[in-house]
């Protein structure tokens, strides 16, 4: 069984709305992403799609990699 946040299930991570790359304090209220399920919405109508922290995401997802790849060599 799966688990899936607010925060995945309404894209924060990459929305021009929060405040940094993990889709943290939304500038519409720290609960709206609550109000969203509560209300059952699929989608959020705020929902702007900010490519900077997409980048970031892309960046900390290759040093992840290096890193995990880095660790099975030393062992």
């Amino acid at each position: 069984m799966g688990v899936a946040c607010a925060q995945d299930i309404y894209r924060c991570d990459t929305c021009k709305s929060a405040s940094d790359e993990y889709g943290r304090n939304c500038k519409h209220g720290d609960l709206f992403p609550l109000l969203l399920i509560m209300g059952n919405f699929r989608h959020c109508e705020n929902y702007e799609f900010d490519p900077q922290k997409a980048e970031l995401h892309l960046q900390r997802n290759d040093n992840l990699k290096m890193e995990h790849s880095k660790r099975k060599q030393i062992t």
